[in-house]
């Protein structure tokens, strides 16, 4: 039953990305395909009960009518929250996988077919970037940003997280804080790894003091 829901999850994200790179909808052959079902009719019965549950209708006439409803977008946009990253000098992620909450698919799948992840952000040295301690980063996996993009960064091996501005300086990085009471990072490019980078901000509500 696990292994069902899993498979049937992954079809409502595979047909989320295609919606969102603005691409048509797909045969239930390219379903099956996508998620590594052999039989088209195995991809035909998990699209069945997705249809039966209201995540995705087709379109009356349409050999290739398959689309997510309303209900299923919602669905495709559950994220797993990946843990918490500094907005200071370094910090080390802590995971949670088991955490999970819903964003606009369109936030969550990428035109460009990279995956997407969330980050709690943790500290104040981004506050001039919109940034501020609590907010919820969406983050694309991208190893080579361009210069002047908020980046989720890997330092010392992995043993630090941090968010910050990326500059490029020869064989170096200046990772740039947005708040004058930080000072920038400057690391070797060999030694640090870009995971991707900030592509939206979610403010949470405050709390009124």
């Amino acid at each position: 039953m696990r292994e069902n829901l899993e498979k049937r999850l992954e079809i409502l994200g595979y047909l989320a990305r295609r919606a969102a790179r603005g691409e048509g909808a797909p045969s239930v052959k390219e379903v099956g395909e996508a998620v590594g079902l052999r039989s088209t009719q195995t991809a035909h019965k998990h699209l069945k009960k997705l249809e039966e549950a209201g995540y995705v209708e087709r379109e009356v006439g349409k050999a290739r009518g398959l689309r997510l409803t309303p209900t299923g977008w919602e669905v495709a946009g559950r994220t797993p929250l990946l843990g918490r990253i500094a907005a200071g000098r370094g910090f080390e992620a802590i995971v949670d996988e088991s955490t999970t909450f819903s964003l606009p698919a369109e936030l969550l799948y990428s035109p460009s077919g990279r995956e997407r992840y969330s980050l709690r952000v943790v500290g104040q040295s981004m506050t001039g970037a919109g940034i501020e301690d609590g907010d919820l980063l969406v983050v694309e996996e991208d190893e080579d940003p361009p210069d002047g993009a908020v980046v989720v960064a890997l330092l010392r091996g992995g043993e630090e997280v941090t968010v910050k501005r990326l500059y490029r300086e020869g064989k170096y990085l200046r990772l740039k804080p947005e708040n004058g009471e930080h000072e920038d990072i400057v690391v070797p490019d060999e030694e640090t790894i870009i995971q991707g980078r900030v592509v939206y901000v979610i403010h949470p509500p405050r709390r009124r003091h």
